[in-house]
């Protein structure tokens, strides 16, 4: 199952209470879901804002990565969305609090529902090992700002939370990694391989 912005919000809202003030009542349902918006039209199937560089494995040939045997781990490093928060101004009491939220909410919804997908020239059968590599925290601010405009309403504090959540999430997101099967057709006479893989979210 693909990352939509609904899963990412729901994700944030079960992690509501983590946090050492817990985030309740409509106005955080609706930054959850901005969070969301942003984040999934940022990520999903945009290489020059979130991709994975990766090696694959397996017999020489053709192939491409099975989106729906693969799986993308991001960890938990509440730390990565901190740094964001702080760099952007965000110094009060709440912040580490929503800094934990978020961070909790967006890993655990890319755990549990992000795949990749890309072509591999040079292997046909085998198995592919990434890591993200590119995450561009301007095109993400952007994206959360749009977003949560939508979601919340403009005000005088959403540029500095796009920026801060923007800056962390990308921060976050460049400790994932991820892991697929490669399948396609192979070359005769079949010879092991490896060779370079290039992959976007889906």
């Amino acid at each position: 199952m693909a990352l939509t912005p609904n899963l990412i919000q729901a994700a944030i809202l079960a992690n509501r209470s983590a946090g050492l003030f817990a985030f309740m009542g409509m106005p955080f349902d609706q930054m959850a879901l901005g969070i969301g918006v942003g984040i999934s039209s940022w990520a999903i199937s945009q290489p020059s804002n979130l991709a994975l560089t990766g090696i694959a494995t397996g017999v020489a040939g053709a192939g491409s990565i099975v989106t729906a045997a693969s799986r993308i781990l991001v960890p938990p490093t509440v730390a990565a969305l901190t740094s964001g928060l702080t760099g952007a101004g965000m110094v009060g009491p709440v912040a580490p609090a929503l800094a934990t939220t978020v961070t909790l909410g967006v890993s655990q919804a890319f755990n549990t529902y992000a795949q990749y997908f890309g072509l591999v020239a040079g292997v046909a059968n085998g198995a592919d090992v990434s890591r993200i590599t590119v995450a561009n925290p301007g095109t993400l601010v952007l994206s959360l700002q749009s977003a949560l405009a939508g979601s919340m309403g403009s005000g005088p504090a959403l540029n500095l939370l796009a920026t801060g959540l923007g800056v962390g999430l990308t921060n976050l997101l460049l400790l994932g990694t991820g892991q697929a099967t490669v399948v396609g057709i192979p070359s005769y006479p079949p010879v092991p391989a490896t060779t370079s893989t290039l992959s976007v979210v889906v």
